[in-house]
C-alpha cells in the first residue's frame, strides 16, 4: 500500500486536493494504488480521506541530521608539529597605579586570543654526498688480494634518475593537480613565482613515470582485492578527452570507468580506469573477476555482466521524473502532473531509507518488505497503467516512465537484501572531484597521461574515504615504495593500501569525539 501520509503534516491532504485535474481527468482516489478506481468522480472527498487513513500505514519520518561542522582551527593530529609562540605584554618598569601612583604587582596572566600565522613554503637543496673508502691492506705485499679494494657508502635510491625530483616536491605536484584540481600550466606559474623553474611537461612526465614505477603495482592490488573481497560494488563511467590516441581523433570521447566499494565494506576503495570505449565488452573487462552485488544506472552495457546481482539506482529514476515536471507561471512545479506523482513515489522510498538507515542488514530487509515493497508495487502498477492507458505528450515524462518500466527488475532488487543501497549516489560523490577538476585541466594529452590520471585519482579518492591525510599519504608512498627491491610485489605492498591497519598514525586524520566537540577545549 502506498504510504502517502506523514505524521507531522498529513501529506495526503496536500497530495489529494478536493479537485485535481491530471491530463484533463479528475483524481479523487489514489492511495489504494489500483488504477481502475483512480478516476471516480462520484466519490466524496471525506470518504476518500477516511479510506486513506484506514488503509495507509503511517511512517514516522525523521529529519536527516545536519552533518557536524568542523570547528575552525589546527587539527589535533597536527598540534605536535606546530611551533607555538608566546607573546607577553607587561607594563613598563617603574609604572605605578594611575590613580594613586602606588606600586603595582602582578596577580594574573591569561591568554586572551590566539592567531594562526602562515609561513610560506621554502626550498631545501639537498646534496647527497657519497664517500669512498680504500682498504689499507688489499693490494699490498702483505695481502693475498693483489688488487686494491674500494668501499662506497650506500645511498637511498633516487625517486627518478637524473632528476631533482624529491618525494616532497613530487607529492606537492600530485597533490595540487589531483586533489586540489590545479592544472599543470597554473602550477608552472606558481612554482616560478616561488623561485623554481618547473615546466609543465616536466611535471607531466614525473606523474607518468612515478605512476608507472611505483603506483601501478599498488593500484592493481587495490583493484584485485576490491573485486575479490567486496560483497557490494558501485560502478559508473564518465567522459575524458585524450588528445593523442592511436587511430582516433582528438575530439573523440574516451571514458573513465569507476568502481567503488559499498558503504558497509570493511575495505573501502575507489578504482578509476581509463578506457577508449563504453561498450559491453569494456564493461565485462572492467568488472572481470567480480561476483557480488553491482549497483549501476540504467546503461545497457552492464546488462550482460554475469555472476552478479545487478541492481539499479532509484536516484536516476527520481531524476527523470523530476525533470519531467512542468513549471507553472511562478516557476513552481506543477503538483497535478504525472511527473510529480512519480517523483513523490520515489521520495517516499528515500524517506523510508532515511528512517531505517541505522538498522542492521536483517532489520533493513524486514522493514523494506513491510514498508517499501507496497510502495514499489504500486509505483510500477501506476507506471505501466499510465503508459498503456494515456496518451503522453510530455516527452520527458514518457522517457521517465519507459526508463522505470524497463528497469523494474533492477530497481526492485534492493527489497530482497539489506546490504543493497537504494541509489548509486555514493559513487557519484566520488566521481564529482574528477568531473570538477576536468573543467580545469580539460584533457589528457596522451594515453599514458590518461592512465596516470586513473591511477592517481584512485589512490587519492581511496585515501579520502579512508580518512587519510592525502598529502602525508602520498609522501609516505613516495618515500617508502621506491626503496623496495620489487615495487610490484603484492605481498609487500599490502601494508601500503589506503585501508591498511599498518599505516603510520601521522597519516590518519584525527577525528574529534562528540565529547571533545562538546567540551569546547579544542586548541586552534
Amino acid at each position: 500500500m502506498l504510504n502517502i501520509g506523514r505524521k507531522e503534516d498529513h501529506f495526503w491532504t496536500r497530495f489529494i486536493p478536493k479537485t485535481v485535474q491530471l491530463n484533463g481527468r479528475t483524481i479523487e482516489e489514489f492511495a489504494n494504488g489500483v488504477q481502475d478506481t483512480l478516476f471516480s468522480p462520484e466519490k466524496k472527498e471525506q470518504k476518500i480521506q477516511n479510506e486513506i487513513k484506514e488503509k495507509t500505514e503511517e511512517i514516522t519520518v525523521y529529519k536527516k541530521k545536519n552533518a557536524k561542522k568542523k570547528r575552525a582551527g589546527i587539527k589535533k593530529s597536527a598540534l605536535k608539529d606546530v611551533t607555538i609562540e608566546r607573546k607577553e605584554y607587561i607594563i613598563n618598569e617603574g609604572e605605578t597605579c594611575p590613580k594613586c601612583e602606588g606600586e603595582v604587582k602582578e596577580i594574573n596572566a591569561e591568554v586572551v586570543r590566539q592567531e594562526v600565522a602562515f609561513v610560506p613554503a621554502k626550498f631545501v637543496l639537498t646534496n647527497y654526498v657519497q664517500y669512498t673508502y680504500k682498504c689499507t691492506k688489499c693490494g699490498t705485499k702483505e695481502s693475498e688480494n693483489e688488487s686494491a679494494t674500494f668501499l662506497k657508502t650506500e645511498l637511498p635510491k633516487p625517486l627518478l634518475t637524473h632528476s631533482f625530483a624529491s618525494p616532497t616536491l613530487a607529492t606537492e605536484v600530485i597533490y595540487q593537480k589531483y586533489f586540489m584540481g590545479v592544472p599543470l600550466y597554473r602550477q608552472e606559474k606558481i612554482w616560478d613565482d616561488r623561485g623554481l623553474i618547473l615546466p609543465r611537461n616536466m611535471m607531466a612526465n614525473w606523474n607518468i613515470k612515478l605512476t608507472d614505477y611505483y603506483f601501478t603495482g599498488l593500484y592493481n592490488l587495490m583493484d584485485e582485492k576490491l573485486k575479490a573481497e567486496s560483497e557490494v560494488l558501485h560502478s559508473d563511467e564518465t567522459t575524458i578527452q585524450c588528445n593523442k590516441e592511436a587511430g582516433r581523433k582528438a575530439e573523440n570521447k574516451s571514458y573513465m570507468w569507476v568502481l567503488c566499494s559499498g558503504e558497509l565494506e570493511k575495505q573501502k576503495g575507489i578504482i578509476f580506469k581509463y578506457k577508449k570505449s563504453r561498450s559491453e565488452e569494456t564493461a565485462k573487462e572492467f568488472l572481470k573477476g567480480y561476483s557480488g552485488i553491482l549497483i549501476t544506472d540504467g546503461y545497457a552495457s552492464y546488462n550482460n555482466i554475469h555472476d552478479v546481482v545487478h541492481t539499479k539506482c532509484w536516484a536516476h529514476c527520481r531524476r527523470y521524473f523530476h525533470e519531467s515536471i512542468p513549471l507553472d507561471a511562478n516557476k513552481e512545479m506543477d503538483t497535478t502532473s504525472d511527473g510529480y506523482i512519480g517523483l513523490e513515489y520515489c521520495n517516499k522510498l528515500f524517506e523510508i531509507e532515511r528512517e531505517i538507515a541505522k538498522l542492521t542488514v536483517t532489520e533493513k530487509e524486514e522493514k523494506r518488505q513491510n514498508k517499501s515493497k507496497p510502495v514499489v508495487d504500486n509505483f510500477f502498477k501506476w507506471v505501466n497503467s499510465t503508459l498503456t492507458e494515456k496518451v503522453i505528450v510530455n516527452s520527458k515524462l514518457k522517457k521517465a516512465l519507459i526508463y522505470a518500466s524497463n528497469q523494474e527488475k533492477g530497481l526492485s532488487e534492493f527489497l530482497n537484501d539489506g546490504r543493497i543501497p537504494i541509489s548509486n549516489n555514493l559513487l557519484e560523490r566520488s566521481i564529482r572531484p574528477f568531473a570538477i577538476h576536468r573543467k580545469n585541466w580539460l584533457f589528457a594529452d596522451s594515453e599514458d597521461g590518461a592512465g596516470a590520471n586513473a591511477v592517481l585519482y584512485s589512490l587519492i579518492e581511496s585515501a579520502k574515504i579512508n580518512n587519510l591525510n592525502i598529502w602525508k599519504y602520498l609522501e609516505y608512498l613516495l618515500k617508502e615504495i621506491p626503496q623496495l627491491d620489487n615495487p610490484n610485489d603484492s605481498s609487500i605492498l599490502e601494508k601500503y593500501l589506503p585501508w591498511s591497519k599498518e599505516l603510520p598514525d601521522e597519516i590518519l586524520n584525527y577525528q574529534y569525539t562528540d565529547e571533545e566537540l562538546a567540551s569546547g577545549n579544542i586548541a586552534v
